[in-house]
């Protein structure tokens, strides 16, 4: 596969995604998954369970970015355009 592709289709690259903090005003080390759902889940699982962590205190500080994708076949990254996914304090709410 090309290093420019994004396989769609097969679903074998995962997304990279970063936090960004509105305060700091840096993203942390970047994470994979397997789309976008599945980087919400985790960082709702954060909230909810460690109700002392910066996330769960100050969620309207902290924003989740997809920031490129991650081919595990060849090791290969496609960086894009990040774009804003979602805001912490969405999904304290729910």
């Amino acid at each position: 596969m090309s290093k420019q592709t994004i396989n769609h289709e097969t679903g074998l690259n995962d997304y990279i995604f970063s936090i960004y903090d509105n305060v700091a005003q840096v993203f942390e080390p970047p994470f994979t998954e397997k789309n976008k759902g599945t980087a919400i889940r985790r960082i709702q699982d954060l909230i909810q369970n460690n109700s002392n962590s910066p996330y769960a205190k100050f969620p309207d500080n902290f924003a989740l970015y997809h920031i490129g994708y991650f081919d595990p076949q060849d090791g290969s990254i496609l960086d894009i355009e990040s774009s804003h996914t979602i805001n912490f304090e969405e999904l304290k709410k729910e």
